[in-house]
């Protein structure tokens, strides 16, 4: 199960990392919104492993593997690091806040049963 986790982060952040610098951010529409899943697929992935998403640094580290390995090939990214690592920590701000609220739903429901 945790390959299997190691797999979905590394590919969801690599792709992720390839269309913002492409110019794409997450929302709720389109593009945006294929991009914010790709994320939240990666954070959920992360936080099945233990890792806390919140840590601007896990994102750093991560991001600057994808951009050391495809320099010289896909220099955008590189460029874009800024604004890839702000998208992640939003997005991770956001589903934590997210899992949060549906926790307490879930727990007002499973009081009520």
């Amino acid at each position: 199960m945790s390959q299997t986790n190691t797999y979905i982060i590394a590919d969801h952040v690599r792709a992720a990392c390839f269309i913002i610098g492409d110019g794409v951010l997450p929302s709720g529409k389109q593009r945006g919104y294929v991009l914010r899943r790709l994320i939240r697929r990666s954070m959920s992935a992360s936080l099945k492993l233990g890792i806390d998403i919140s840590a601007t640094k896990y994102w750093e580290e991560l991001i600057d593997s994808v951009i050391k390995i495809y320099e010289g090939v896909y220099d955008e990214i590189g460029q874009a690091r800024e604004v890839i690592i702000q998208s992640f920590v939003a997005e991770s701000i956001k589903y934590l806040k997210a899992i949060s609220i549906g926790q307490k739903e879930w727990a007002k429901i499973l009081k009520i049963s």
